[in-house]
C-alpha cells in the first residue's frame, strides 16, 4: 500500500494497492475519489461523485460521500427528546439553515491506523465529541471511520463509542454519489432497489406519523427494476429484502455494457437521492444513502430502543460497494 496527499488541495491522503486508488479528506473522514482499476494496469474512472475542491468541501452542498452521524437526516427545528430531556440542535455550520446530516462529515479526523490484512488495505480514522461542542448534545462520543479496500470493492464500517456516563443517541449512515465509466447522465442507468416500501413524508421530507406505526409508508414498486430516467427521487425506502447472501443490496447497471456497482448493507434502510438540486453536475450521479434509521429518528420514540448507545458501549454500521466492469 502506497500513501500519499490528495491531489485536490483538500487536506488527507491518497492510497492505492492492487486494483484500486482512493483519496480520504481529514475532514468528515470523507472519500473523494475510488478508482477501481482495470485489468490492464490503466488508472480507471472516478466511481464516486466527490468534493472537487476545498472550498466545495467547505460549502458541503449536496453532502458529498459525507458521513452521517450521530444522526442521519433532518431533525425538524433541531429540536428532540431524549431520556426524558428536551434538546435543541442549532443548524451544523453556519450557513445551514435545517438541523441535517449529522456533525461527522463537518468535524477534523486523525488518521488512527494504515495497515494491511488479508490483500485488504484498511484505513482507520477518528474523531471525538465533547459534551460542550454542540449545543444540543450533550454527550461525549468518539466516531470511528473504517475503510477496507480490495480489488473493486470498499467496505465501511462506522463505529459509535460512548465515552461518558450516561446514555446517549446514535445513528450513523453515508451519503455518496455514484456514476458508471462513460456515462455522463444517471437517465442511462437501471436501478434495482431491494423494497417496494418507501416512507412517506411531508414536503420538508419529514416522515408523517401514524399512530400505531410511527411513520407512514406506501407500496411503491417502481424501483424493484426500472431506468431511472424521468424519476426525481429523494425518498427513504425501508422493509429492505435480502438477497440469498443475507445482505440487502442495491444495484446501479449499465444495461448497454453490462458493467455495474452493487451498495450493500447489513441492515438499515436506503435513502436515494437523484441529485436535482445539486450546485453543479446535476442528475451526473446518484446518491445511493445506507443509514441505520430514517429521517427524525431522534423523535421517534418507538427507534429509541436502537439508537440507546449506553456507557462504554461501541455500535457498528457496517456497508460496502463493489464494482463490476464490462463485459
Amino acid at each position: 500500500m502506497t500513501t500519499s496527499a490528495t491531489g485536490t488541495g483538500i487536506t488527507g491522503i491518497a492510497v492505492s494497492g492492487k486494483g484500486f486508488s482512493a483519496e480520504i479528506a481529514y475532514e468528515g473522514a470523507t472519500l473523494l475519489s475510488w478508482r477501481p482499476r482495470p485489468a490492464d494496469g490503466g488508472e480507471g474512472e472516478n466511481l464516486v461523485d466527490g468534493y472537487l475542491t476545498p472550498a466545495e468541501l467547505q460549502s458541503q452542498n449536496g453532502v458529498r460521500n459525507g458521513i452521517l452521524a450521530p444522526f442521519t437526516n433532518r431533525i425538524p427545528d433541531g429540536q428532540y427528546g431524549f431520556g426524558g430531556e428536551t434538546h435543541h440542535l442549532e443548524p451544523v455550520l453556519s450557513h445551514e439553515a435545517l438541523v441535517f446530516h449529522g456533525f461527522a462529515r463537518a468535524l477534523p479526523f486523525a488518521l488512527l491506523q494504515s495497515f494491511e490484512e488479508s490483500g485488504a488495505h484498511i484505513l482507520v480514522f477518528r474523531t471525538e465529541i465533547s459534551p460542550t461542542d454542540f449545543r444540543g448534545y450533550p454527550y461525549r462520543l468518539a466516531i470511528e471511520v473504517e475503510y477496507r479496500f480490495a480489488g473493486h470493492e470498499v467496505i465501511l464500517d462506522i463505529r459509535g463509542i460512548n465515552r461518558g456516563d450516561r446514555p446517549l443517541p446514535f445513528a450513523a449512515g453515508w451519503h455518496p454519489y455514484f456514476r458508471l465509466p462513460g456515462i455522463t447522465s444517471i437517465d442511462d442507468l437501471l436501478l434495482t432497489l431491494p423494497s417496494r416500501t418507501a416512507i412517506e413524508t411531508d414536503e420538508d421530507l419529514i416522515p408523517l406519523r401514524a399512530p400505531q406505526t410511527g411513520i407512514i409508508k406506501r407500496d411503491d414498486p417502481r424501483f424493484l427494476h426500472a431506468p431511472l430516467a424521468g424519476h426525481v427521487l429523494d425518498v427513504c425506502f425501508t422493509n429492505l429484502v435480502a438477497s440469498e447472501n443475507g445482505l440487502y443490496e442495491t444495484v446501479l447497471e449499465n444495461r448497454h455494457d453490462g458493467s455495474s456497482l452493487t451498495v450493500w448493507q447489513e441492515r438499515g434502510h436506503m435513502h436515494v437521492f437523484t441529485g436535482d438540486t445539486l450546485a453543479r453536475d446535476r442528475r451526473q450521479s446518484i446518491a445511493l444513502e445506507p443509514v441505520e434509521t430514517p429521517t427524525n429518528a431522534f423523535n421517534h420514540q418507538e427507534l429509541a430502543d436502537a439508537m440507546t448507545l449506553q456507557p462504554g458501549e461501541t455500535r457498528s454500521f457496517r456497508f460496502g460497494v463493489r464494482f463490476v466492469a464490462a463485459r
